[in-house]
């Protein structure tokens, strides 16, 4: 059987090993031994429907131990082969890998709840990361019921996507992972396009803008270089020596013209 041959158990598989024996005992109908203590052995007094349940629950036992040893590794087989039935040797497994599947089962939902959608991330890319992260933590015993799992989704995804969060705790939509997934992929396609439309006008401006410049660059060279206009500026001359009097020299001043006439 296929079961048999690639479901070997190993430290870091002991949840799934576990599921599929199970699965494995119940097909055959030898999976209410690991429940159903071993009954007293029958002696002469007891009656023949009491020696059939006890010959069925034997028979149940020594076919479940096969199982369970067939899908273990040759030291873990060596370890259980002196041990009385199937739900002894349960037991003992348990204890040996149930901690360390904890552990595993612990670091994987942490996983999963600190997972965030990067800024620009594809959302079909970030949704798929999640629903991997979601099955590790799943095949390792965790149990998250489908509300919980997709809240955790949305408020993985990334800022840009607050309004779509908020419309989904308004309205509390009830999704499926598909869904979401569909519904998420519709909202970024939106996203993009108004991101779009945005780069469009800006692009636009810039345009208009630089036309406007090479006009005014055009205006200016059709007209030529402005000259200032500088207007001639009067110094006024310093105090005369002789009459004392401002704006004139001692060399041209009135009086000293006067005398010499």
């Amino acid at each position: 059987m296929n079961i048999l041959k690639d479901n070997t158990l190993t430290e870091d598989n002991y949840v799934t090993w576990k599921r599929k024996i199970g699965l494995l005992l119940q097909s055959e109908k030898h999976k209410f031994v690991l429940t159903t203590p071993k009954p007293p052995a029958p002696n002469n007094d007891s009656s023949i429907m009491y020696r059939d349940e006890y010959e069925q629950w034997k028979t149940s036992d020594d076919m479940a131990k096969c199982y369970i040893m067939a899908i273990i590794s040759d030291v873990l087989q060596q370890q259980h082969e002196g041990m009385e039935s199937a739900a002894d040797i349960m037991m003992s497994l348990e204890e040996m890998f149930a901690m360390k599947s904890r552990t595993t089962k612990r670091e994987a939902v942490t996983a999963f709840m600190n997972l965030r959608m990067k800024p620009g991330q594809a959302v079909k890319d970030h949704m798929m990361k999640v629903i991997a992260h979601l099955n590790i933590a799943e095949l390792h015993g965790a149990e998250i019921d489908g509300e919980t799992k997709i809240d955790m989704v949305v408020n993985s995804l990334s800022d840009s996507f607050d309004q779509f969060k908020l419309d989904y705790t308004l309205n509390k939509k009830e999704y499926t992972l598909q869904g979401l997934m569909q519904d998420v992929q519709t909202a970024e396609k939106i996203l993009v396009k108004g991101k779009g439309q945005e780069i469009h006008m800006v692009g636009k401006v810039a345009t208009v803008k630089a036309r406007q410049k090479v006009k005014k660059q055009q205006k200016k060279k059709q007209l030529g270089p402005i000259k200032k206009e500088t207007k001639k500026v009067t110094k006024i001359k310093g105090k005369c020596f002789l009459c004392g009097e401002k704006g004139h020299w001692k060399r041209n001043c009135p009086k000293s013209q006067n005398k010499k006439e």
